[in-house]
């Protein structure tokens, strides 16, 4: 098992609904054998440059362990995620 670092953007029209996106993105994340160890919801943040039209997002981040062999599967639900404006997928130490 590794620790990684999720840090996503939701969408900003969905702001109310970040709380049940997350909780699907963590699900998700545990049924794929990882083990979540902190969430950090940041809330509403300008983004640096617009991204589909929107210019702010709701920004949270993910503490994570996981198998190596499943990371390209939660990378590829985060790509696939409609909410999710941006996504990054990093390994925290080796």
């Amino acid at each position: 098992m590794r620790k990684y670092e999720c840090t996503f953007i939701i969408n900003p029209e969905k702001e109310e609904e970040s709380k049940q996106i997350t909780e699907e993105i963590k699900a998700y994340f545990e049924k794929n054998k990882a083990k979540i160890k902190k969430v950090d919801e940041w809330g509403i943040k300008e983004l640096a440059y617009e991204i589909d039209g929107h210019d702010k997002g709701f920004y949270t981040v993910i503490n994570f362990e996981a198998d190596p062999e499943k990371i390209n599967n939660l990378k590829e639900f985060m790509r696939q995620n409609n909410n999710i404006l941006r996504h990054i997928l990093v390994v925290k130490e080796k």
